[in-house]
């Protein structure tokens, strides 16, 4: 584990390294520092809606450029990603909680600097014994975002369905289950994650897809009505829901 008495290394900015860069953040969501991984994720953000594919970006470029600033890339941490993951989750989850806007851009690059900020700070405490740090300070900064800015889209009114979740129904709810991590509503979009986890391991992939086979099956079995186990609503919480399912559109 990287101590504070290791010396800081420099990180290039060369536009092949940047993109690297970039690439190994969006895979260390998967805990993966591959490129080529990173670079079929980032697909699945722009296939399901391009506003997210920018938003990802922007979050980690202002994540990773603080990083920069403090000068807390020790062991090389940037380079491999691990300084602009949580900045890029931040972003893309007040995106889809607040839509995409002149407002909603500064707050979400102060957030993910501010991830950035939690992430240097963790390095040097919880880390030290053992504890991995991965996802939070994504957790605490959005968890808090959650609770003081309301969300701009209002709840669809619920519906009633009798009739039980059709194959297309089971089929949208595991695609969504495995593109959630990245706030994906389409299906589609979610089935080219597991595709860049396959890049990687096999295993991986079929331990994602066993887990979101798993969630579908469970939460049909314990009654979950079909109308929102079509929407992917397997494991999301009903706060959430909502505003993820239904973006704001841009002003």
């Amino acid at each position: 584990m990287p101590t504070a008495s290791q010396a800081v290394r420099t990180t290039s900015w060369s536009p092949v390294a940047v993109g690297r860069t970039q690439a190994r953040g969006i895979a260390q969501v998967a805990l993966s520092a591959g490129p080529w991984k990173g670079l079929l994720f980032l697909v699945a953000l722009f296939t399901d809606d391009w506003r997210i594919g920018v938003f990802g970006p922007l979050g980690a470029a202002a994540s990773t450029g603080t990083a920069t600033v403090l000068r807390s890339d020790r062991a090389g941490r940037l380079r491999q990603g691990l300084g602009g993951y949580c900045g890029r989750l931040v972003c893309i989850a007040l995106f889809v909680r607040l839509g995409a806007s002149w407002r909603t851009a500064p707050l979400a690059v102060l957030a993910a600097a501010v991830c950035s900020v939690l992430s240097a700070a963790a390095v040097r405490f919880p880390d030290r014994p053992g504890l991995p740090v991965l996802t939070a300070p994504y957790c605490l900064v959005a968890g808090v975002m959650a609770i003081a800015l309301p969300a701009s889209a209002a709840p669809a009114a619920p519906t009633t369905r009798t009739t039980g979740p059709s194959p297309a129904d089971l089929g949208h709810a595991f695609c969504d289950r495995i593109g959630r991590v990245f706030f994906l509503a389409k299906g589609y979009a979610g089935l080219i994650v597991p595709a860049g986890l396959l890049v990687t391991s096999w295993r991986v992939a079929v331990a994602a897809a066993c887990d979101s086979a798993v969630a579908t099956v469970t939460a049909h079995v314990m009654g979950l009505p079909a109308d929102r186990l079509a929407r992917g609503f397997t494991a999301t919480t009903e706060c959430s829901s909502p505003s993820r399912r239904r973006r704001p559109s841009s002003p």
